[in-house]
Protein backbone atom coordinates (compact mmCIF):
# COMPACT_ATOMS: atom_id res chain seq x y z
CA UNK A 1 0.00 0.00 0.00
CA UNK A 2 1.38 3.39 -0.96
CA UNK A 3 1.57 6.11 1.66
CA UNK A 4 0.55 9.69 1.11
CA UNK A 5 3.27 12.17 2.05
CA UNK A 6 2.12 15.62 3.07
CA UNK A 7 4.71 18.21 2.05
CA UNK A 8 5.81 20.85 4.52
CA UNK A 9 3.85 23.95 3.56
CA UNK A 10 5.42 27.38 4.05
CA UNK A 11 2.94 28.14 6.85
CA UNK A 12 3.77 24.91 8.67
CA UNK A 13 7.50 25.50 8.37
CA UNK A 14 7.10 29.04 9.68
CA UNK A 15 5.16 27.73 12.67
CA UNK A 16 7.85 25.15 13.40
CA UNK A 17 10.58 27.78 13.23
CA UNK A 18 8.63 30.24 15.38
CA UNK A 19 7.87 27.62 18.01
CA UNK A 20 11.52 26.54 18.14
CA UNK A 21 12.63 30.15 18.60
CA UNK A 22 10.09 30.82 21.36
CA UNK A 23 11.08 27.63 23.16
CA UNK A 24 14.72 28.68 22.91
CA UNK A 25 13.95 32.05 24.46
CA UNK A 26 11.99 30.39 27.26
CA UNK A 27 14.88 28.05 28.02
CA UNK A 28 17.83 30.39 27.53
CA UNK A 29 16.65 33.93 28.16
CA UNK A 30 17.05 37.12 26.09
CA UNK A 31 18.81 36.83 22.73
CA UNK A 32 19.50 38.87 19.64
CA UNK A 33 18.18 38.00 16.19
CA UNK A 34 21.56 36.66 15.15
CA UNK A 35 21.84 34.49 18.27
CA UNK A 36 18.40 33.06 17.61
CA UNK A 37 19.41 32.31 14.03
CA UNK A 38 22.67 30.67 15.05
CA UNK A 39 21.06 28.40 17.65
CA UNK A 40 18.04 27.43 15.54
CA UNK A 41 20.10 26.96 12.39
CA UNK A 42 18.20 29.41 10.19
CA UNK A 43 19.55 32.26 8.10
CA UNK A 44 19.77 35.84 9.36
CA UNK A 45 16.86 37.02 7.17
CA UNK A 46 14.72 34.11 8.36
CA UNK A 47 15.65 34.86 11.96
CA UNK A 48 14.54 38.47 11.50
CA UNK A 49 11.22 37.30 10.09
CA UNK A 50 10.73 34.94 13.05
CA UNK A 51 11.35 37.76 15.51
CA UNK A 52 8.98 40.06 13.65
CA UNK A 53 6.18 37.46 13.68
CA UNK A 54 6.61 36.59 17.36
CA UNK A 55 6.76 40.24 18.38
CA UNK A 56 3.69 41.03 16.30
CA UNK A 57 1.84 38.16 18.01
CA UNK A 58 2.70 39.60 21.43
CA UNK A 59 4.77 36.55 22.41
CA UNK A 60 8.15 38.27 22.71
CA UNK A 61 9.35 41.79 23.44
CA UNK A 62 12.60 43.78 23.19
CA UNK A 63 14.41 43.90 26.52
CA UNK A 64 17.64 45.73 25.83
CA UNK A 65 20.65 45.87 23.54
CA UNK A 66 24.15 44.45 23.37
CA UNK A 67 27.18 45.83 21.60
CA UNK A 68 28.42 43.57 18.85
CA UNK A 69 32.00 43.24 17.69
CA UNK A 70 31.18 45.39 14.68
CA UNK A 71 28.40 47.78 13.81
CA UNK A 72 25.58 49.18 15.93
CA UNK A 73 24.10 47.62 19.05
CA UNK A 74 21.83 44.61 18.55
CA UNK A 75 18.41 44.45 20.21
CA UNK A 76 17.78 41.54 22.56
CA UNK A 77 14.37 39.85 22.79
CA UNK A 78 12.74 37.81 25.57
CA UNK A 79 9.63 35.65 25.78
CA UNK A 80 6.52 37.34 27.18
CA UNK A 81 5.79 35.02 30.09
CA UNK A 82 3.05 37.38 31.29
CA UNK A 83 0.84 36.57 28.30
CA UNK A 84 -0.60 33.55 30.09
CA UNK A 85 -0.13 32.51 33.73
CA UNK A 86 -1.18 29.57 35.87
CA UNK A 87 -3.06 29.21 39.14
CA UNK A 88 -1.77 26.66 41.67
CA UNK A 89 -4.11 25.67 44.51
CA UNK A 90 -3.92 23.63 47.70
CA UNK A 91 -7.53 22.97 48.73
CA UNK A 92 -7.70 22.50 52.49
CA UNK A 93 -10.56 21.84 54.93
CA UNK A 94 -10.53 25.43 56.18
CA UNK A 95 -9.54 27.33 53.05
CA UNK A 96 -7.51 27.48 49.87
CA UNK A 97 -3.88 28.46 49.39
CA UNK A 98 -3.23 29.97 45.96
CA UNK A 99 -0.22 31.11 43.98
CA UNK A 100 0.04 32.61 40.51
CA UNK A 101 3.04 31.47 38.45
CA UNK A 102 4.42 32.07 34.96
CA UNK A 103 5.91 29.63 32.45
CA UNK A 104 9.23 29.70 34.32
CA UNK A 105 7.54 28.75 37.59
CA UNK A 106 8.20 32.20 39.04
CA UNK A 107 5.66 33.09 41.75
CA UNK A 108 3.93 36.33 40.77
CA UNK A 109 1.60 36.56 43.75
CA UNK A 110 -0.50 34.53 46.12
CA UNK A 111 -3.23 34.46 48.70
CA UNK A 112 -4.80 32.36 51.45
CA UNK A 113 -8.57 32.40 51.14
CA UNK A 114 -10.76 31.20 54.02
CA UNK A 115 -13.92 29.29 53.15
CA UNK A 116 -17.46 29.44 54.45
CA UNK A 117 -19.98 26.77 55.36
CA UNK A 118 -21.65 27.11 51.95
CA UNK A 119 -18.40 26.68 50.00
CA UNK A 120 -18.43 24.97 46.60
CA UNK A 121 -15.69 23.97 44.19
CA UNK A 122 -16.58 26.93 41.96
CA UNK A 123 -16.62 29.44 44.82
CA UNK A 124 -13.30 28.13 46.17
CA UNK A 125 -11.54 28.46 42.81
CA UNK A 126 -13.11 31.82 41.98
CA UNK A 127 -12.15 33.37 45.32
CA UNK A 128 -8.60 32.05 45.10
CA UNK A 129 -8.31 33.13 41.45
CA UNK A 130 -9.43 36.70 42.17
CA UNK A 131 -7.29 37.05 45.30
CA UNK A 132 -4.10 35.71 43.72
CA UNK A 133 -4.51 37.89 40.62
CA UNK A 134 -5.15 40.94 42.78
CA UNK A 135 -2.03 40.25 44.83
CA UNK A 136 0.06 39.80 41.66
CA UNK A 137 -1.64 42.73 39.90
CA UNK A 138 -2.32 40.47 36.93
CA UNK A 139 -5.63 40.66 35.01
CA UNK A 140 -7.83 37.66 35.76
CA UNK A 141 -8.12 36.99 32.01
CA UNK A 142 -4.45 36.03 31.89
CA UNK A 143 -4.97 32.80 33.86
CA UNK A 144 -4.74 29.98 31.35
CA UNK A 145 -4.57 26.84 33.50
CA UNK A 146 -5.44 25.69 37.02
CA UNK A 147 -3.91 22.87 39.06
CA UNK A 148 -5.63 22.02 42.35
CA UNK A 149 -4.33 19.65 45.01
CA UNK A 150 -7.09 17.90 46.95
CA UNK A 151 -7.30 15.39 49.79
CA UNK A 152 -8.80 12.69 47.60
CA UNK A 153 -8.01 10.20 44.89
CA UNK A 154 -8.49 11.94 41.55
CA UNK A 155 -9.17 9.84 38.47
CA UNK A 156 -6.72 11.14 35.82
CA UNK A 157 -9.14 10.22 33.02
CA UNK A 158 -12.53 11.41 34.28
CA UNK A 159 -11.56 13.89 36.96
CA UNK A 160 -13.89 12.12 39.42
CA UNK A 161 -12.99 12.17 43.12
CA UNK A 162 -13.24 9.27 45.50
CA UNK A 163 -11.71 8.11 48.79
CA UNK A 164 -12.28 11.74 49.72
CA UNK A 165 -10.90 13.19 52.94
CA UNK A 166 -12.09 16.48 54.40
CA UNK A 167 -13.31 18.31 51.28
CA UNK A 168 -16.70 19.89 52.03
CA UNK A 169 -18.70 21.41 49.20
CA UNK A 170 -16.81 19.70 46.37
CA UNK A 171 -18.72 17.25 44.16
CA UNK A 172 -17.41 13.74 43.69
CA UNK A 173 -18.28 13.31 40.00
CA UNK A 174 -17.17 15.41 37.02
CA UNK A 175 -15.56 18.10 39.16
CA UNK A 176 -12.94 18.82 36.52
CA UNK A 177 -15.57 19.25 33.80
CA UNK A 178 -17.59 21.50 36.08
CA UNK A 179 -14.64 23.81 36.69
CA UNK A 180 -13.50 23.84 33.07
CA UNK A 181 -17.00 24.79 31.89
CA UNK A 182 -17.25 27.51 34.53
CA UNK A 183 -13.85 29.11 33.97
CA UNK A 184 -13.04 28.21 30.36
CA UNK A 185 -9.48 27.00 31.04
CA UNK A 186 -7.92 23.55 31.46
CA UNK A 187 -8.13 22.32 35.04
CA UNK A 188 -5.97 19.58 36.55
CA UNK A 189 -7.22 17.98 39.78
CA UNK A 190 -4.47 16.05 41.55
CA UNK A 191 -4.06 14.17 44.81
CA UNK A 192 -2.22 16.30 47.36
CA UNK A 193 0.41 13.67 48.19
CA UNK A 194 1.20 13.20 44.49
CA UNK A 195 1.86 16.94 44.24
CA UNK A 196 4.09 16.78 47.31
CA UNK A 197 6.03 14.03 45.54
CA UNK A 198 6.56 16.29 42.54
CA UNK A 199 7.71 19.09 44.86
CA UNK A 200 10.21 16.72 46.47
CA UNK A 201 11.58 15.78 43.06
CA UNK A 202 11.99 19.42 42.10
CA UNK A 203 13.51 20.35 45.47
CA UNK A 204 16.72 18.50 44.67
CA UNK A 205 15.98 14.87 43.91
CA UNK A 206 16.25 15.28 40.15
CA UNK A 207 18.74 12.41 40.04
CA UNK A 208 16.30 10.11 41.83
CA UNK A 209 14.02 9.03 38.98
CA UNK A 210 12.25 6.51 41.20
CA UNK A 211 11.29 7.05 44.83
CA UNK A 212 8.27 6.90 47.13
CA UNK A 213 7.05 9.67 49.43
CA UNK A 214 5.10 8.58 52.49
CA UNK A 215 2.92 11.39 53.82
CA UNK A 216 1.98 11.23 57.47
CA UNK A 217 -0.25 13.97 58.88
CA UNK A 218 -3.88 14.05 59.92
CA UNK A 219 -4.27 11.46 57.17
CA UNK A 220 -1.72 9.28 55.39
CA UNK A 221 -0.90 8.60 51.76
CA UNK A 222 1.83 7.53 49.36
CA UNK A 223 3.16 9.10 46.18
CA UNK A 224 5.50 7.15 43.92
CA UNK A 225 7.65 8.35 41.06
CA UNK A 226 8.73 5.58 38.67
CA UNK A 227 11.27 6.52 35.99
CA UNK A 228 10.32 10.15 36.39
CA UNK A 229 6.55 9.66 36.12
CA UNK A 230 3.91 9.62 38.83
CA UNK A 231 2.18 6.31 39.32
CA UNK A 232 -1.56 7.02 39.56
CA UNK A 233 -3.01 3.55 39.22
CA UNK A 234 -6.05 2.64 37.14
CA UNK A 235 -8.36 5.24 38.70
CA UNK A 236 -5.95 7.55 40.53
CA UNK A 237 -6.14 5.73 43.87
CA UNK A 238 -2.61 4.33 43.97
CA UNK A 239 -1.03 5.11 47.32
CA UNK A 240 -4.16 5.18 49.49
CA UNK A 241 -2.45 3.18 52.23
CA UNK A 242 -4.72 4.32 55.03
CA UNK A 243 -7.35 1.73 54.13
CA UNK A 244 -4.99 -1.25 54.48
CA UNK A 245 -5.51 -3.43 57.58
CA UNK A 246 -2.74 -3.42 60.17
CA UNK A 247 -0.34 -6.38 59.96
CA UNK A 248 -0.36 -9.01 62.69
CA UNK A 249 3.17 -8.02 63.66
CA UNK A 250 1.93 -4.86 65.41
CA UNK A 251 -0.33 -6.69 67.84
CA UNK A 252 2.37 -6.87 70.48
CA UNK A 253 2.28 -3.09 70.89
CA UNK A 254 -1.13 -2.08 69.46
CA UNK A 255 -4.37 -3.94 70.01
CA UNK A 256 -7.06 -1.63 68.65
CA UNK A 257 -5.91 -0.19 65.31
CA UNK A 258 -8.03 -1.49 62.45
CA UNK A 259 -6.12 0.02 59.52
CA UNK A 260 -2.91 1.95 58.87
CA UNK A 261 -4.70 5.27 59.28
CA UNK A 262 -5.55 4.20 62.83
CA UNK A 263 -1.96 3.12 63.41
CA UNK A 264 -0.10 6.32 62.43
CA UNK A 265 -2.71 9.01 61.63
CA UNK A 266 -3.07 12.31 63.41
CA UNK A 267 -5.32 11.05 66.21
CA UNK A 268 -2.95 8.21 67.07
CA UNK A 269 -0.01 10.66 67.14
CA UNK A 270 -1.93 12.81 69.62
CA UNK A 271 -2.67 9.77 71.77
CA UNK A 272 0.97 8.65 71.79
CA UNK A 273 2.24 12.17 72.51
CA UNK A 274 -0.03 12.43 75.53
CA UNK A 275 0.97 8.93 76.69
CA UNK A 276 4.67 9.82 76.61
CA UNK A 277 4.21 13.16 78.36
CA UNK A 278 4.84 15.52 75.45
CA UNK A 279 3.25 18.88 76.35
CA UNK A 280 0.25 20.07 74.34
CA UNK A 281 -3.47 19.72 73.83
CA UNK A 282 -3.81 19.30 70.07
CA UNK A 283 -2.03 17.78 67.07
CA UNK A 284 -0.50 21.15 66.20
CA UNK A 285 0.66 21.66 69.80
CA UNK A 286 2.38 18.28 69.90
CA UNK A 287 4.15 18.89 66.58
CA UNK A 288 5.45 22.20 67.89
CA UNK A 289 6.68 20.52 71.07
CA UNK A 290 8.57 17.88 69.07
CA UNK A 291 10.30 20.58 67.02
CA UNK A 292 11.05 22.75 70.05
CA UNK A 293 12.63 20.02 72.20
CA UNK A 294 13.72 17.14 69.93
CA UNK A 295 16.15 15.70 72.51
CA UNK A 296 13.81 15.73 75.51
CA UNK A 297 13.15 12.26 77.00
CA UNK A 298 9.42 12.52 76.23
CA UNK A 299 9.98 13.40 72.57
CA UNK A 300 12.66 10.73 72.13
CA UNK A 301 10.28 8.12 73.56
CA UNK A 302 7.46 9.33 71.30
CA UNK A 303 9.64 9.19 68.19
CA UNK A 304 10.85 5.68 69.08
CA UNK A 305 7.28 4.44 69.56
CA UNK A 306 6.01 6.16 66.42
CA UNK A 307 8.95 5.02 64.28
CA UNK A 308 8.21 1.39 65.15
CA UNK A 309 4.67 1.87 63.90
CA UNK A 310 5.87 3.73 60.83
CA UNK A 311 8.13 0.82 59.89
CA UNK A 312 5.02 -1.36 59.66
CA UNK A 313 3.62 1.10 57.10
CA UNK A 314 6.84 1.32 55.10
CA UNK A 315 7.31 -2.45 54.92
CA UNK A 316 4.53 -3.20 52.37
CA UNK A 317 5.64 -0.21 50.28
CA UNK A 318 9.15 -1.63 50.02
CA UNK A 319 7.82 -5.13 49.40
CA UNK A 320 5.55 -4.09 46.53
CA UNK A 321 7.32 -1.10 44.95
CA UNK A 322 10.93 -1.57 46.14
CA UNK A 323 11.81 2.10 45.60
CA UNK A 324 15.41 3.28 45.71
CA UNK A 325 14.40 5.72 48.42
CA UNK A 326 11.49 6.34 50.80
CA UNK A 327 10.96 9.98 51.80
CA UNK A 328 9.06 10.54 55.05
CA UNK A 329 7.03 13.73 54.60
CA UNK A 330 3.89 15.37 55.93
CA UNK A 331 3.60 17.37 59.18
CA UNK A 332 4.35 14.46 61.53
CA UNK A 333 7.46 13.28 59.68
CA UNK A 334 8.77 16.79 59.08
CA UNK A 335 8.56 17.41 62.84
CA UNK A 336 10.26 14.08 63.58
CA UNK A 337 13.06 14.85 61.15
CA UNK A 338 16.16 12.71 60.78
CA UNK A 339 15.65 10.93 64.11
CA UNK A 340 12.27 9.57 63.00
CA UNK A 341 13.76 8.44 59.68
CA UNK A 342 16.60 6.67 61.49
CA UNK A 343 14.29 4.97 63.99
CA UNK A 344 11.98 3.82 61.20
CA UNK A 345 14.93 2.48 59.24
CA UNK A 346 16.30 0.61 62.27
CA UNK A 347 12.97 -1.17 62.80
CA UNK A 348 12.72 -1.98 59.11
CA UNK A 349 16.07 -3.79 59.25
CA UNK A 350 14.42 -6.44 61.38
CA UNK A 351 12.20 -7.42 58.44
CA UNK A 352 12.79 -8.89 55.00
CA UNK A 353 12.51 -5.38 53.52
CA UNK A 354 15.40 -3.71 55.36
CA UNK A 355 17.44 -2.50 52.42
CA UNK A 356 15.73 0.74 51.35
CA UNK A 357 17.14 4.16 52.28
CA UNK A 358 14.77 6.30 54.35
CA UNK A 359 15.15 10.06 54.66
CA UNK A 360 13.27 13.20 55.72
CA UNK A 361 12.08 15.49 52.91
CA UNK A 362 13.89 18.32 51.17
CA UNK A 363 10.62 20.19 50.46
CA UNK A 364 9.72 21.31 53.97
CA UNK A 365 7.33 24.22 53.37
CA UNK A 366 4.06 24.09 51.40
CA UNK A 367 5.00 20.92 49.46
CA UNK A 368 1.51 20.42 47.99
CA UNK A 369 1.37 23.98 46.71
CA UNK A 370 4.92 23.77 45.38
CA UNK A 371 4.00 20.63 43.44
CA UNK A 372 0.94 22.34 41.99
CA UNK A 373 3.17 25.25 40.94
CA UNK A 374 5.52 22.92 39.07
CA UNK A 375 2.70 21.21 37.19
CA UNK A 376 0.82 24.39 36.25
CA UNK A 377 4.05 26.10 35.14
CA UNK A 378 4.58 23.27 32.64
CA UNK A 379 0.96 23.59 31.50
CA UNK A 380 1.40 27.34 31.01
CA UNK A 381 4.58 26.80 29.04
CA UNK A 382 2.72 24.42 26.70
CA UNK A 383 -0.12 26.92 26.27
CA UNK A 384 2.36 29.70 25.50
CA UNK A 385 4.04 27.58 22.82
CA UNK A 386 0.65 26.64 21.39
CA UNK A 387 -0.02 30.32 20.77
CA UNK A 388 2.60 30.25 18.02
CA UNK A 389 0.21 28.26 15.85
CA UNK A 390 -2.94 30.06 17.05
CA UNK A 391 -2.20 33.45 15.50
CA UNK A 392 -2.83 33.97 11.75
CA UNK A 393 -1.29 31.37 9.47
CA UNK A 394 0.71 33.92 7.54
CA UNK A 395 1.94 35.45 10.86
CA UNK A 396 1.31 38.87 9.48
CA UNK A 397 1.21 42.16 11.29
CA UNK A 398 -2.23 41.60 12.81
CA UNK A 399 -1.31 39.55 15.88
CA UNK A 400 -3.44 39.99 18.98
CA UNK A 401 -1.89 42.39 21.51
CA UNK A 402 -0.73 40.55 24.61
CA UNK A 403 -2.97 42.49 26.97
CA UNK A 404 -6.11 41.29 25.18
CA UNK A 405 -5.22 37.62 24.96
CA UNK A 406 -7.52 35.31 26.93
CA UNK A 407 -5.91 31.98 27.71
CA UNK A 408 -9.34 30.43 28.18
CA UNK A 409 -9.52 29.78 24.46
CA UNK A 410 -6.99 26.98 24.84
CA UNK A 411 -8.17 23.39 24.98
CA UNK A 412 -7.75 21.15 28.02
CA UNK A 413 -5.17 19.04 26.22
CA UNK A 414 -2.19 21.09 27.35
CA UNK A 415 0.90 18.99 27.79
CA UNK A 416 1.73 18.15 31.39
CA UNK A 417 5.25 17.65 32.72
CA UNK A 418 6.62 14.16 32.26
CA UNK A 419 6.38 13.30 35.95
CA UNK A 420 2.62 13.83 35.95
CA UNK A 421 1.92 11.24 33.28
Amino acid sequence: MSRTHVPGTPGLLRTINDRAALELLLDTGPMTRSQIGDLTGVSRPTSSQIVARLESAGLIEPTGAVQGARGPQAVTYAARTDVVVGLALDVLPGGVQARLVDAHGTVLGGAEVPTSNDRTAVSDVRAAWDAACADARVPVERVGAVVAGVQAAADPTTGDLWLVGDLPGWPRLAVRSLLEQEFGVPVHIENDVNLATIAEHDAGRGDDASFSLLWIGGGIGLGTLIDGRLHHGATGAAGELGYLPVPVTVRDYDDHSVNLQDLVGGRRFEELAERHGVPGESYTDYLAAVVAAPDSPAVVALVEDFGRRLAAVVQPVVAVVEPHLVVLSGPTCIAGGQRLADVTRSHLTDTEQGVTAITPPLALSDPVLRGAQAVVAADVRALLLDRVSSHPADHGAHGVPAHTVRAGTATSGAAAPSYSG
